[in-house]
């Protein structure tokens, strides 16, 4: 599988070609967390695509870490939200 990640500074754009995934490029820089999406979803191992994020970028891991630490945080604030307008049931 070819799996060709180069970084810009700013986010990373992506293509995989055949023979083990559809020929496929990113219309636009992505972040890894989405970078690691889109190739997962095309059937790329992760070590694969781990490896060429690295090639791209010695530190991506920063950049996804603190991704899925904010998609984390923005759905637990939803969940609490949600919970929050719930209407509560009397004690007893």
């Amino acid at each position: 599988m070819s799996i060709e990640i180069t970084y810009n500074g700013v986010g990373y754009h992506v293509s995989v070609s055949p023979p083990d995934a559809p020929a496929w490029h990113s219309p636009h820089a992505l972040t890894p967390t989405e970078a690691m999406t889109e190739l997962s979803k095309r059937g790329c191992h992760s070590t694969d695509v781990t490896d060429a994020l690295a090639a791209a970028n010695p530190e991506w891991f920063v950049e996804h870490d603190r991704e899925v630490r904010r998609r984390r945080d923005e759905e637990l604030s939803a969940f609490l939200e949600e919970a929050s307008r719930r209407p509560r049931k009397p004690d007893g």
